[in-house]
């Protein structure tokens, strides 16, 4: 249970998002490339237009190639997006800070952290 990653994970939108959409489906095939999450399991993913707009979201489930997410994440901003824009798991600031914290209050509490780091997709 906790934060997965993995490396280099890509797609692009199945269908195009409004700035509510909890919803997002990858093009076929390429929700496999991202990790595999469980009950409680999540991960950071970024969301890239055609003008170079982002937005940090964080997926709660995925289910082939439709992740469920909560949107606005790390200090961005809810913004529609289009079919074949960009989905991409990326290191983000949210990312290395949940990874400190866990870490931190496994310091503090002596309980020990877990989380998977997937190589290769």
């Amino acid at each position: 249970m906790g934060l997965k990653v993995t490396n280099n994970a890509f797609s692009s939108l199945n269908a195009g998002i409004n700035s509510s959409a909890t919803t997002i489906v990858l093009k076929s095939g390429e929700g496999a490339r991202f990790p595999t999450l469980s009950a409680g399991d999540y991960f950071f993913a970024t969301l890239i237009d055609t003008s170079n707009n982002l937005e940090i979201v964080k997926v709660t489930a995925r289910s082939t190639d439709t992740l469920t997410v909560e949107r606005a994440q790390d200090g961005t901003t809810a913004r529609a997006y289009s079919t074949n824009d960009r989905f991409e798991l990326r290191p983000t600031a949210a990312l290395f800070t949940e990874v400190i914290n866990k870490a931190d209050a496994a310091a503090t509490t002596g309980k020990a952290i877990a989380m998977t780091i997937v190589f290769g997709g």
